[in-house]
């Protein structure tokens, strides 16, 4: 099975927060597809809780589409959580500046960090949502709260990819340590 892109960085070494052009892909009609990675914790050095991150997910979602959207430019396709609980992927259409994306997720964590502490979740609901009681507003705020006092930069993937030679020993290691 190929490696999948995220494989090909070490997370050694990536910081957080920041924000990585991860992968440019094109539709067969010829558009442009970004996949960026949010990152907002080092990787193996914490993870957002359930609950924070499910409601973090609510929000984030509409906020960063109304950072980023340009009408007829770029468009947010899916903002989803990384599995191992350090940030966030966004997928969209068009191209998106580096900068600007940094200056999206900084904005966003300004919106959710001033929302008041009884504030609605949207789709908190058992009909829009698959775990609707799996949320609580106050983790959230502490995420972006987070990110704000940290700041977001921007990694670029050069930075910190993995030397082709150490991917092969990092094969063997991942066999040797399998369950």
């Amino acid at each position: 099975m190929p490696l999948i892109d995220s494989f090909l960085v070490d997370h050694t070494i990536m910081p957080a927060p920041s924000v990585r052009l991860a992968k440019v892909m094109h539709t067969p009609k010829g558009d442009v597809v970004e996949v960026w990675d949010l990152r907002f914790l080092r990787p193996n050095t914490g993870l957002m809780s359930d609950k924070g991150i499910h409601t973090f997910e609510h929000l984030f979602a509409g906020y960063m589409r109304e950072h980023v959207n340009q009408k007829g430019q770029v468009e947010v396709v899916d903002i989803s959580p990384m599995g191992c609980k350090t940030g966030f992927y966004m997928s969209l259409i068009g191209q998106a500046d580096a900068d600007k994306v940094a200056k999206a997720m900084l904005a966003s964590m300004q919106d959710i960090a001033g929302l008041p502490d009884d504030y609605k979740i949207p789709a908190a609901n058992p009909y829009q949502c698959g775990s609707w009681q799996l949320h609580s507003m106050k983790q959230a705020k502490e995420i972006a709260q987070k990110v704000l006092v940290q700041g977001v930069g921007v990694t670029r993937n050069e930075d910190i990819a993995l030397d082709p030679q150490m991917l092969e020993k990092l094969e063997n290691y991942s066999e040797a340590h399998a369950e």
